[in-house]
């Protein structure tokens, strides 16, 4: 189908996006990943500015403490009670995506960003749709919320073309262990990843990165010194405060943990969750 005739035929499932373009002109926000690091920091430091949340954010016990003007969750099909496993190919429950549902109907404020091919997904009402029409490949010069937004591969992706779009000056990156010289492997609700004592430099976001520099300053929260592909800030000299580690049971509910558990076993996600799986 012709891309122009398609975003036709969405406009109204996109229009009402358009409240939000360049509404924090100006502004710094916070965006937060779900790496292995959010175990050492304290959500309270970072109650001051808006945040964009990716993924699975909902899960850890303090996410409430944040203001939350947005949440990237750009997988297709996510929404979905059954889908497609993409590690077994096979058809299932989707327990990663109702665990969501579940979690943020807490939150009935907080608007969701997410692929329209979720728009039959029983959503909530506050749940905002995006496309790329064609342009899957990420282009600064297509970050239109209302038409063609070619952020869409990744979390970190669509939270940083989501911030382009709403006009902020700053992204201040906390969490996102993928932008560290060597990466930080594992996420707050996991065991703790096995060291890989194979020294990975290389940088997964370099593309992202290079697309977004000319319209966004962007640097990063590092919960321990090492390198960084972005300027990065030491977490207790930023915060002020210690490092107090905390373990996945002691942020994440039991019940929640079972659940994940239970998406591991059935191979619909890779890392641990209990020490003993």
């Amino acid at each position: 189908m012709n891309q122009d005739l398609l975003i036709n035929l969405l406009y109204p499932a996109l229009r009402r996006n358009k409240t939000l373009k360049n509404k924090f002109m100006g502004q710094t926000c916070y965006i937060f990943g779900n790496g292995s690091s959010l175990k050492n920091i304290d959500f309270s430091h970072f109650t001051n500015r808006p945040t964009i949340a990716i993924n699975q954010l909902v899960l850890h016990k303090d996410f409430h403490m944040l203001d939350t003007c947005a949440y990237a969750i750009p997988e297709p099909f996510f929404f979905y009670s059954y889908f497609k496993n993409p590690y077994s190919l096979k058809y299932e429950e989707n327990i990663m995506g109702n665990l969501f549902r579940s979690e943020i109907a807490q939150y009935p404020k907080i608007k969701i960003f997410t692929s329209i091919a979720n728009i039959f997904g029983r959503v909530k009402p506050k749940t905002y749709f995006l496309h790329h029409f064609g342009k899957r490949k990420t282009d600064i010069l297509h970050y239109d919320i209302c038409s063609r937004f070619s952020f869409l591969s990744g979390g970190l992706h669509s939270a940083l073309g989501l911030a382009i779009a709403f006009g902020f000056e700053k992204a201040i990156l906390v969490g996102c262990d993928y932008l560290m010289k060597p990466k930080t492997y594992g996420h707050f609700y996991s065991y703790p990843h096995s060291l890989n004592h194979e020294r990975d430099d290389s940088n997964p976001y370099k593309e992202l990165l290079q697309s977004c520099i000319s319209k966004i300053e962007i640097e990063a929260i590092s919960d321990k010194p090492v390198g960084c592909w972005v300027p990065c800030n030491d977490y207790e000299t930023f915060t002020g405060s210690k490092i107090k580690y905390r373990e996945n049971t002691e942020i994440v509910t039991n019940r929640n943990l079972l659940t994940l558990n239970k998406a591991y076993k059935m191979g619909q996600y890779t890392s641990k969750i209990f020490a003993d799986n």
